[in-house]
């Protein structure tokens, strides 16, 4: 069966290294916890807040080798107490039925956003 998997990870500032390792750690996390191999996902959907522009998490997963799937990335959305140095991902993945979805969000990123 198909599901997505949501997570998110906070960006230390945006530097290029920081990008990179907070994705890494991002995708390589969602794959551990929801016990998912490479052939497993079909793609990924990448956002970033406004504030993160030194690089991007499609080219630090062809460049690093992490996971060879189409993905795409876009900017969040500004708006009034949105969270800062944060990238978000979508995965969509193979799920056992009988497998619960464990979404991903460590290290100060929040599971949802703030409502108004």
């Amino acid at each position: 069966m198909l599901g997505a998997i949501r997570g998110a990870v906070g960006v230390s500032d945006d530097t290029r290294p920081a990008i990179r390792d907070a994705t890494a750690r991002l995708v390589r996390r969602v794959m551990e916890r929801d016990r998912l191999a490479p052939a497993d996902v079909e793609c990924l959907w990448f956002t970033m807040t406004p504030d993160l522009t030194a690089d991007v998490p499609p080219l630090v997963l062809r460049e690093e080798g992490i996971l060879d799937v189409p993905a795409l990335c876009a900017a969040d959305p500004v708006w009034e107490g949105a969270p800062q140095r944060t990238i978000r991902v979508m995965a969509l993945a193979r799920i056992g039925d009988d497998l619960p979805v464990d979404h991903v969000h460590p290290e100060g990123a929040g599971r949802d956003r703030p409502r108004r």
